[in-house]
């Protein structure tokens, strides 16, 4: 009993000794170790990291503080701005309108044509798997002029017609809160509340001010570790600035980048996309707009797409070097980099979030950081798989 007790003073001691403590895990300390080192190795502020299964927390893992000057430490109830990542929960939204017979995947979408070829239709189809024909430099922090857009335009639209080719672009994620509150006639936030975040019970909103608990949201870091923009700052800005009306003439900025949430109900939401559309015995989507999100648009039956995509429906996928086929999506801003991705087969789900990372890609387009972390990840895919991997050293 003696040894027992020591041996527990001991692992506390070592844990306490960790910079902003752990999360409580319940997978194994090797783990822990694992994603501690890849923290550090980033050398971030904050950040991190919850894998699931079947619905079931398998692993969690926290690093550093929210803020440097309050040093309140990260935990799962920890809320960023998640960036890119908005366009795939934004895009549960729209999916919601399309399980009750609201909306049509491949209708031509008011309003909007590319010039050059005005009888082809742009469809929600095209727009979210970004095939849509809008070019990656479209302006989308304020509304654009539809009917302005001539053949003399170089700012929004390419040369190729619609749904004949891949282009990511910020503005189509944009399109999805102007086609939700056009449809919904709610204001978009009250839409995704009420239909996604309120049933699920996930602290989120796309404004700041808007969140059921402001208290812990994380001040933003550049990649030099100067403050970008703290939470209360969030929270003043975003009170002045952010119309919470339905004018879906003049709202497609919030869908792009704008959610605020917890690593918690990031990894909720992950739970939703990775099974039958459920969560917390709580359904949101059905298993066939769910599954309809991560298949390759092209390939379906009277799709409007007919070029090939890394998206599905605002969902990429990934394969790590384990053969792992992981889809989501990752979100950058500044110093903050934010993943949440999700594996159907074994319904694993892992959200990875820093705070205050140098900017980083690879050729595929996934941060390193993040791809270490998933390929790590792979081992409650893969259980079998029991490599040791190394955390990248620069």
């Amino acid at each position: 009993m003696k040894h027992l007790t020591a041996w527990a003073l001991t692992l506390l001691l070592l844990l306490s000794a960790v910079p902003g403590g752990l999360c409580v895990s319940a997978e194994s300390t090797e783990a822990d170790a694992y994603f501690q080192k890849l923290f550090q190795r980033a050398d971030v502020i904050g950040g991190g990291v919850l894998i699931s299964q079947h619905g079931e927390r398998v692993f969690d893992s926290c690093f550093g503080v929210e803020d440097r000057r309050t040093k309140v430490s990260v935990t799962e109830d920890t809320v960023y701005k998640v960036a890119s990542v908005s366009k795939m929960i934004s895009a549960i939204g729209v999916m919601r309108l399309f399980d009750a017979g609201l909306i049509g995947l491949d209708e031509a979408l008011p309003g909007i044509r590319n010039p050059r070829f005005p009888d082809a239709p742009v469809t929600l189809r095209q727009v979210m798997s970004h095939t849509g024909s809008l070019l990656s430099s479209a302006p989308y922090l304020t509304p654009p002029d539809w009917e302005q857009i001539d053949e003399t335009d170089t700012k929004f639209f390419s040369k190729y017609e619609p749904g004949a080719h891949y282009a990511y672009s910020n503005l189509n994620g944009g399109i999805l809160c102007s086609v939700i509150e056009r449809v919904s006639g709610q204001s978009f936030n009250t839409f995704m509340t009420e239909n996604v975040f309120s049933p699920l019970g996930i602290n989120a909103a796309y404004a700041a001010h808007l969140l059921p608990d402001t208290s812990r949201l994380a001040t933003a870091y550049y990649a030099d570790k100067t403050i970008y923009r703290r939470g209360y700052q969030y929270v003043e800005i975003d009170a002045k600035e952010y119309d919470d009306t339905c004018d879906p003439d003049s709202h497609y900025r919030a869908s792009v980048g704008s959610l605020y949430i917890s690593l918690k109900g990031l990894e909720k939401l992950g739970q939703v996309l990775a099974g039958d559309g459920t969560a917390d015995g709580v359904r949101v989507l059905s298993s066939q707009a769910v599954r309809q999100m991560r298949l390759d648009q092209s390939r379906l039956p009277g799709s409007s797409v007919s070029a090939s995509s890394p998206y599905g429906l605002c969902v990429t996928h990934f394969t790590d070097e384990n053969g792992v086929t992981w889809y989501g999506h990752q979100g950058r801003w500044e110093g903050l980099l934010t993943d949440l991705f999700f594996e159907p087969e074994t319904q694993t789900v892992m959200v990875f979030v820093l705070d205050g990372v140098k900017a980083a890609n690879n050729g595929q387009g996934i941060h390193p950081r993040a791809e270490d972390a998933l390929k790590y990840a792979s081992r409650w895919v893969r259980e079998a798989e029991r490599d040791t991997y190394v955390v990248r050293e620069n």
